[in-house]
């Protein structure tokens, strides 16, 4: 079970290599989407980590100088497990607009389009099925309570809450179902794309190798 640093690093060097520092300056603009913001010997630490575990290799970048010529790259034991976590089971958490959604979204769509509206497929049902629910009762007992609170104000408050969740729930489950539709009348397209570009890739690979 990867903790959520070892997703985004390993997740971030899918797409190219990378220095400590340069991470480190990614997240800091990046890391709250994700719902996580941690200090550089955090990094540090868990680039380490990843290294010990032969998930990323050094290269020492000439164009650079001082301690940030080191330059971390995924392994082949680094992408089986990128790509183990990508396709493991994801879970909705109950709040809405949860961050570990929006990491997996962002980093594992790189798979291509399949992995992309799986994930979305799990979090649309999960929603659809929240958004019927009602989120709290507005009913309250007087002798219950801890102190007397006003039964109307109360009313009052709960419907306000709820037509905050209601609109934020109404927003995003919205996103869901036209990001799904999309990706769903698309998905033949994108995979199309994708076939045209591996065919490409073994052809200039054939031709080097004529050529060689």
């Amino acid at each position: 079970m990867l903790n959520k640093l070892e997703c985004i690093i390993l997740g971030h060097l899918v797409r190219t290599p990378m220095a400590g520092y340069d991470l480190h300056k990614w997240l800091e603009q990046e890391g709250p989407f994700f719902g996580y913001s941690p200090q550089p010997s955090q990094i540090y630490r868990q680039l380490t980590k990843c290294l010990e575990k032969g998930w990323v290799d050094l290269i020492i970048d000439q164009h650079r100088s001082g301690p940030d010529a080191k330059v971390y790259r995924l392994t082949p034991e680094g992408i089986t497990t990128f790509k183990e976590w990508a396709h493991s089971p994801y879970e909705p958490t109950v709040r809405p607009l949860d961050s570990d959604f929006q990491m997996r979204f962002v980093l594992t769509g790189v798979l291509g389009p399949e992995v992309s509206l799986q994930l979305l497929t799990t979090e649309l049902s999960y929603r659809r099925k929240q958004h019927r629910q009602k989120a709290y009762s507005d009913d309250i007992v007087a002798e219950d309570t801890a102190f007397p609170i006003d039964p109307v104000w109360h009313r009052e408050l709960v419907r306000l809450g709820r037509e905050r969740s209601y609109l934020l729930g109404t927003t995003y489950l919205t996103w869901l179902e036209m990001t799904h539709s999309r990706l769903t009348e698309q998905l033949s397209e994108f995979q199309g794309t994708a076939n045209d570009a591996a065919a490409a890739a073994r052809l200039s690979q054939q031709q080097d190798g004529k050529s060689a």
